[in-house]
């Protein structure tokens, strides 16, 4: 693989930062990661430091070359991270309520794949203009994209942490052409500077840190009087081969909230999958549409362990 990424955080006009992102890098893949702990509630850096934490080191752990669902391996990752931030809360001393907005993207054999909770957004980019996006979990957001007119509740209704579970949007499998850019951001970042624009700088040049820091820079200039944290996490795609095999079932996007948490669950409780057929057999209940949806590979269960298995260890040196 050859690419080039770029990491850049600004706390802009406010008292910290509690933007958080990363971007590890495997031997044949690699995962981006940004959360945007919110302002609103107690603790919103603990989230999204948590939540970075979490992903990263399921990362990690994977000792396969190749991720084999690997949309539903950014859902789970984003389950186990909501879960960690509630036990965290039962065992704070202090009152707190942590919750954050989160974006994974994990490219592996020349394709992209991602999952995201809240108002943080990931953009593809490609010949400089805007290819897709993601569609934010807010009601103005929701109702401009669906046609409709604005709701009376137009702001975020959707995060990581918290007493709600949180609502996986999973993005598509998209093939990555060279010349591509990935960008994940928090909120300041797209509130804070025209989407053509940001799309000047990440082409501008060779080089993608300075660009970053220089279009931060000036997101914080414009808005000298009230500035959100402003993160990004940029890639840019030099590779000219011609990507792998497909690895994606794209019925697992096709899976409701509660069957991706019912497949976490399972999978936690000894679900063991059949490579040849894609059904599950269970230890108790019935078989059903949306097990023989999810598991198609042998390593599904042992990737899901090894999440929970890092929660535990992570909870255990708190």
């Amino acid at each position: 693989m050859k690419y080039r990424y770029a990491i850049s955080t600004e706390k802009g006009t406010r008292d910290y930062n509690q933007d958080r992102a990363a971007c590890l890098e495997g031997s044949d893949s690699i995962l981006l990661i940004l959360g945007d702990g919110l302002g609103g509630h107690a603790g919103g850096d603990i989230a999204a430091d948590i939540l970075v934490d979490t992903a990263s080191q399921a990362f990690l752990k994977v000792r396969t070359p190749v991720i084999e669902e690997p949309s539903l391996f950014l859902a789970l990752i984003l389950q186990h991270a909501h879960r960690a931030i509630n036990r965290y809360v039962k065992k704070a001393t202090k009152r707190i309520d942590p919750r954050t907005t989160a974006v994974l993207c994990l490219l592996q054999n020349g394709y992209a794949y991602w999952a995201h909770a809240g108002d943080s957004r990931l953009y593809l980019f490609r010949n400089g203009s805007q290819l897709t996006r993601t569609l934010d979990h807010t009601g103005s957001d929701q109702a401009k994209v669906g046609g409709h007119g604005v709701p009376a509740r137009t702001g975020l209704y959707n995060c990581i942490g918290g007493p709600s579970r949180p609502k996986i949007a999973l993005g598509p499998e998209i093939a990555l052409q060279r010349g591509d850019r990935i960008l994940i951001c928090s909120d300041g970042v797209w509130q804070g500077m025209a989407i053509d624009e940001v799309s000047e700088y990440l082409y501008e040049g060779n080089d993608l840190e300075d660009s970053m820091d220089n279009m931060l820079e000036e997101i914080e200039q414009r808005n000298s009087e009230k500035c959100d944290n402003v993160t990004v996490v940029a890639l840019a795609w030099d590779d000219k081969t011609m990507p792998g095999k497909s690895m994606q079932h794209e019925q697992i996007r096709d899976l409701t909230d509660n069957e991706l948490w019912r497949a976490a669950r399972d999978a936690e409780n000894g679900v063991k999958s059949n490579a040849g057929t894609g059904n599950h057999t269970k230890k108790q209940g019935a078989r059903s549409k949306a097990d023989e949806n999810v598991g198609t590979t042998e390593n599904l269960d042992s990737v899901i362990n090894e999440v929970e298995s890092f929660v535990k260890q992570w909870e255990g040196r708190k």
